[in-house]
């Protein structure tokens, strides 16, 4: 491990000392920007356990430019999603670029290298992911194993709602089914009625504000926010703004659905 993954690893270790017990449904804010530094800086969102999920943690990542930074994931699956710049991505011998909404997969037990070639900072979204039912690598592989796209590579499908991408929707190595995609909603629109469904997911905002309705009560939610909705909670998503508002939906589906 490098010196700047070793202090990146420190900081993480020290700086997420957010409770561990059950995490409730919430809009969890944006920490503030982090100051420029000379290596990556961690900056938490959210650490603790759900009802499939063992452990989940989110930060934000900057790295500054010409910086390196092995990721300190520990045996749990992650998933990356880029907010700014463009991070170069090495998984397996296979290297991407990958920009703003660019994504990586990394099942359980891959180990990316990311770099930041350019001059100026890159920031991500670091998801790791920790199953209840335990890590089924051999699943995660038949499924296709790690996944790096490039935002220009979803499919894009328009609705009268604005648009839709789909990201991937597959097993992985902690999940029987992990579907992920993208949506952007239109001025005064909202993605559905209020809903319930038995998996857990996470809606993590990539641009404008809008209002999360989470069982009864209505919460702001804006770029760079993360909403975590537990299972069977009802909730529903509206864009009370007058510009588009851009988020990934983020599900994870268990062995006791």
């Amino acid at each position: 491990m490098n010196l700047a993954s070793a202090a990146l690893a420190a900081l993480v270790a020290t700086s997420l000392a957010l409770p561990s017990d059950s995490l409730p449904s919430a809009v969890y804010h944006a920490p503030a920007t982090a100051r420029p530094g000379r290596g990556p800086t961690a900056l938490p969102l959210l650490k603790g356990s759900t009802l499939d999920l063992q452990e989940l943690e989110i930060i934000t990542v900057t790295l500054p430019a010409g910086q390196a930074n092995r990721p300190p994931l520990a045996g749990a699956e992650a998933l990356l999603i880029v907010q700014d710049g463009q991070l170069a991505a090495t998984l397996h011998d296979s290297t991407k670029t990958l920009g703003p909404g660019g994504v990586l997969l990394a099942m359980a037990g891959d180990q990316p290298a990311l770099r930041n070639a350019t001059a100026a900072s890159v920031r991500y979204w670091q998801l790791r992911f920790r199953a209840v039912d335990g890590a089924d690598a051999p699943r995660g592989q038949a499924a296709g194993g790690a996944f790096m796209r490039d935002w220009p590579a979803f499919r894009l499908t328009k609705t009268d709602k604005g648009e839709t991408r789909p990201v991937f929707d597959r097993p992985s190595s902690m999940f029987p089914r992990f579907d992920v995609h993208a949506t952007v909603l239109n001025a005064g629109r909202a993605s559905h009625p209020p809903h319930t469904h038995r998996a857990e997911e996470i809606i993590l905002m990539t641009q404008g504000r809008g209002q999360i309705l989470i069982d009864k009560t209505a919460y702001p939610a804006a770029a760079g926010d993360v909403v975590l909705l537990r299972a069977n909670v009802p909730h529903a998503f509206t864009n009370t703004s007058q510009a588009p508002v851009g988020y990934f939906a983020i599900q994870w589906h268990s062995k006791a659905e």
